[in-house]
């Protein structure tokens, strides 16, 4: 009987030494630094059947064939290489967006429209990508930091301050 009541003291007396270690709790966080985004890439048999031009007239959160427009290898690859600032690009891929039907631009690519909801006149985006998903430019207005400007992105190009609002068509 004493050894049934001594087991779960043993237990107990065994969890914590009750000591406090001599490094910070965050010094393992402040080493971190996280895993560099890696290019999406279809696997092997994998490949999109339809062409990007198969979303015109859709929104950017519907499917084709099951999948969504950033939701593309090249698609979500062209957006990849044109926006850096991971911030930025959350905002044309977030969910919560309000967004307007994907259209073709009169050179050809593809856009998607959206906006932040319930602020659209001052917080936008535009993504075009080219037919074959090969180059993006992305465009962002945010009139609290940008006033009546946009700032332009591409790929291997700094981001240009244009003059106006993000285009909607």
């Amino acid at each position: 009987m004493r050894t049934l009541l001594l087991a779960p003291l043993l237990l107990l007396a065994a969890c914590g030494s009750g000591g406090k270690s001599d490094t910070p709790d965050n010094a393992a966080a402040a080493g971190f630094v996280p895993p560099p985004t890696q290019l999406p890439t279809p696997i092997p048999g994998q490949e999109h059947s339809n062409p990007i031009t198969a979303y015109v007239g859709k929104y950017p959160g519907d499917a084709v064939d099951g999948v969504g427009f950033y939701d593309r290898t090249e698609v979500s690859r062209a957006l990849i290489d044109a926006v850096g600032d991971e911030k930025v690009r959350r905002r044309f891929t977030s969910r919560d967006a309000v967004s307007v039907p994907i259209w073709q631009a009169k050179d050809g690519r593809i856009a998607a429209h959206g906006c932040e909801p319930h602020n659209c006149s001052d917080v936008d985006w535009t993504f075009f990508v080219t037919a074959d998903g090969a180059r993006g430019e992305a465009c962002f207005h945010d009139a609290a930091t940008m006033g009546a400007t946009s700032r332009w992105y591409a790929a291997n190009v700094a981001p240009a301050t244009r003059p106006g609002d993000c285009p909607q068509e």
